[in-house]
């Protein structure tokens, strides 16, 4: 046998995937964090790239104006936003941040105040508070959070509250239940199972919580505490393995120290609380306003960062193309350098800006398609796929779940969710499973049979083994167990 090797001149179409591609889908693959990461990397990396990040309201997104949220502030807000700058819009003609410059000279705000600083608890608390009490009673929300501890518990009661400070004990307490109502969970509790039963009451609302959580806390805390798990389960009539089912649910969900939450301490737990998951506060990456046009969809990241190219570098850049400048005066490094940066800062302004047109695009499309759901809540949720979003707006499956992987949206209601929720079908027919289960008889509970006649009758035809599954994801006990 004779092998020879030749070589041939043959066309053959292969697939070149560009710089340019692999940077967008990475960055728009990242969470929230991590493009902040990525542009404070970009920043200490490229001297031609500026940034001006605008300070945040932390519970809707949208921008502070002298420390205040004019989303928020009912009596301050007008119905109109300020016009948003449009990330890398600079060309050769034009010098970045003209519009954000005019706005700047018209504004009577410091400058100083655009930066992001963190805030502290205290600073955060009272920022919502002052959007939603009245102003007579601020001075009583001030008294409240001036008594948290550092675990953020209040310290002192009611009837000390009106003494001291000389109003009515229920005007106090309608104060301190707005105050517990906030963002971190449990704040402002007055004991360790108060703090419980708040974050347990949220889980409960979206049906994720176990069903025997809010019996354990409310009569079983201590020896729950100490792993009486067999003595409570005889108490109760259910099985040792529910209730330490039970116990880790409330381990892994419910912090007993809420002030660490906000602070993202890595505080030991202990007791209940010994696991490693906290409660956090989630920052909404879209945000879905409900308008007078109807619903309408923001980018959160659009708003809070504001991107253009070093004056100096932009002046050189544009002089470095026409070939303006003497060649004595600039060397040819000192261009080479120039190009390089200010291409490259363009480039990655470009690849934001991709990752915030395809965020849009797919938030515009879900507004449309889920619009009972957006308008009357999670029974109105149609089944929807991301296969079936890609072909919508006419995009890859796999942008779709990078574009929406780890973010979350604001929903007009008011509830922060993932954007997972808008894919599971199943969300509806939970939420009814978990109404049919709370009106049951407790002496006759429903068997999983009965609820599947029952979601038969109000037109979910589910087969049994289905509404089993969701009952388990629900965190419910088989009926032999609920009597």
């Amino acid at each position: 046998m004779y092998l020879d090797q030749t070589q041939l001149l043959a066309p053959q179409q292969t697939i070149n995937i560009s710089a340019k591609l692999i940077a967008s889908i990475k960055i728009l693959q990242y969470s929230s964090e991590e493009l902040e990461h990525a542009i404070a990397a970009e920043l200490s990396e490229n001297p031609a790239l500026e940034v001006e990040e605008q300070a945040q309201c932390l519970r809707c997104g949208a921008g502070l104006h002298a420390g205040l949220c004019l989303n928020c502030d009912r009596a301050a807000h007008d119905g109109t936003d300020a016009p948003q700058a449009e990330a890398g819009g600079w060309d050769d003609d034009q010098p970045p941040h003209t519009a954000d410059l005019a706005l700047a000279a018209e504004s009577d705000f410091d400058p100083l105040e655009l930066v992001s600083t963190g805030a502290t608890l205290e600073e955060h608390l009272l920022r919502q508070l002052s959007t939603i009490l009245d102003g007579a009673d601020l001075p009583i929300a001030e008294f409240l959070v001036g008594s948290l501890n550092s675990h953020g518990y209040v310290t002192t009661t009611t009837a000390e509250a009106c003494e001291i400070l000389g109003v009515p004990e229920e005007r106090v307490a309608r104060v301190l239940a707005v105050l517990q109502s906030l963002d971190p969970l449990g704040i402002g509790a007055r004991s360790l199972q108060e703090c419980l039963l708040i974050q347990l009451q949220s889980f409960e609302e979206r049906g994720e919580a176990s069903s025997i959580a809010r019996r354990l806390l409310e009569d079983y805390l201590h020896p729950l505490g100490e792993h009486h798990f067999a003595e409570i389960a005889r108490e109760l009539g259910v099985t040792g393995t529910a209730v330490k089912q039970a116990w880790r649910f409330i381990r892994a969900n419910l912090n007993p120290y809420p002030a660490h939450a906000f602070e993202a301490a890595d505080v030991p737990g202990q007791g209940l609380a010994s696991g490693s998951e906290r409660s956090v506060i989630v920052r909404p990456d879209v945000i879905i306003r409900r308008t007078d046009r109807g619903f309408e969809a923001e980018i959160v990241e659009q708003r809070r960062f504001r991107f253009g190219l070093n004056s100096l570098y932009y002046a050189l850049y544009r002089q470095c193309r026409a070939n303006a400048r003497p060649q004595s005066e600039l060397s040819e490094p000192e261009r080479q350098h120039i190009r390089e940066y200010a291409t490259r800062a363009r480039f990655f302004i470009e690849c934001v800006r991709q990752r915030w047109e395809t965020l849009v695009i797919i938030a515009d499309a879900l507004i449309e398609y889920q619009l009972e759901f957006l308008a009357h809540g999670v029974r109105h949720l149609r089944p929807l796929t991301r296969g079936e979003l890609a072909s919508r707006v006419e995009m890859h499956e796999s942008t779709i779940s990078r574009a929406t992987a780890d973010k979350y949206v604001l929903l007009p209601s008011g509830r922060t969710v993932p954007f997972d929720d808008f894919f599971d079908g199943s969300l509806g027919a939970k939420d009814q499973l978990r109404e049919l289960i709370a009106g049951e008889d407790q002496a006759k509970p429903y068997s999983d049979e009965e609820l599947t006649a029952l979601l038969h009758q109000r037109g979910l035809p589910l087969a049994r083994r289905t509404v089993a599954k969701y009952r388990e994801a629900l965190g419910i006990l088989p009926s032999r167990f609920r009597t």
